[in-house]
């Protein structure tokens, strides 16, 4: 099989939890799910197998359902400004899934495994991680996630550069994250904004010809991140004549923490787990 998700990715971490009970418990149960699919790739029977496969894949359609629909009233209830574009990930996600029930008795094991574990990356990796901690994010209090946004250890690709320049990330956060007067918030919010535009030029250049000089196979991918980042920061930018200040100093904490951390945590780890495979 060409495509394997890491079976790191599908370890239950606390910085996961989004700080709701109900939803936490579900999240955890579909990484369960979604290492029950990692292990069926180890058997060698192929009628086992798929059998196998065919039971996670019901039961993760049956659980996602429930699952998304309990989040959305979580959303609704804390009255969750991005639920509008979470219900359409939400219904993206569902389609895939009954794409693959659809196409089953039609396609190979290999394709059922790829299509499956496609699924899982872009669900487990990218909606529970990325998505679903914003909504963590909007429910926390400002002076809460000063107090707890900084530079860990955990946050180190073991390169001296890279890692300097990813401490810089959090200088600039400790700065936006400071309390002014209203006189002085527009200027804060440029100068910030300016920093951040600066700071990721620099870095995601310098981070790329690092990923090239060790020969990173996922080179291109994390460009297309990279790209992606500075697209999801444009857009921010677009919006800010019509958000409220407090709403501002939030949605940038959320493009902070996880856009660009949260990309340090999950893609630039990475990069690590791939040169310690190769020692």
């Amino acid at each position: 099989m060409d495509f394997e998700i890491d079976a790191e990715e599908l370890i239950w971490k606390s910085e996961y939890n989004i700080g709701n009970l109900q939803i936490d418990k579900e999240h955890q149960q579909l990484f369960n799910i979604a290492r029950k699919a990692f292990n069926v790739n180890k058997l060698q029977d192929e009628k086992t197998k798929l059998q196998e496969l065919k039971s996670i894949i019901t039961e993760l359609f049956e659980y996602v359902g429930q699952h998304f629909n309990d989040e959305q009233k979580l959303m609704e209830r804390i009255k969750y400004p991005h639920l509008k574009e979470h219900k359409k990930l939400h219904s993206q996600m569902i389609d895939m899934l009954k794409k693959i029930i659809k196409d089953f008795n039609t396609l190979e094991i290999a394709q059922i495994e790829k299509k499956l574990f496609l699924f899982i990356d872009d669900y487990f990796v990218k909606h529970i991680i990325l998505e679903d901690k914003k909504i963590q994010l909007w429910q926390t209090p400002l002076d809460e996630l000063r107090k707890n946004f900084g530079w860990k250890h955990v946050y180190s690709v073991n390169n001296s550069k890279i890692d300097q320049e990813h401490k810089q990330l959090f200088d600039i956060a400790k700065e936006a994250f400071k309390t002014v007067d209203d006189k002085d918030r527009n200027k804060k919010i440029k100068s910030i904004l300016v920093e951040l535009y600066d700071y990721m030029k620099t870095h995601f250049s310098d981070e790329e010809t690092y990923m090239q000089e060790v020969n990173y196979p996922e080179l291109q991918n994390h460009k297309k991140i990279h790209k992606g980042i500075i697209s999801e920061l444009n857009s921010f930018v677009k919006e800010l004549p019509n958000l409220k200040p407090e709403v501002f100093e939030k949605e940038l904490a959320i493009i902070i923490d996880l856009t660009l951390v949260q990309h340090i945590i999950q893609e630039d780890r990475k990069i690590i787990r791939w040169q310690q495979s190769k020692s």
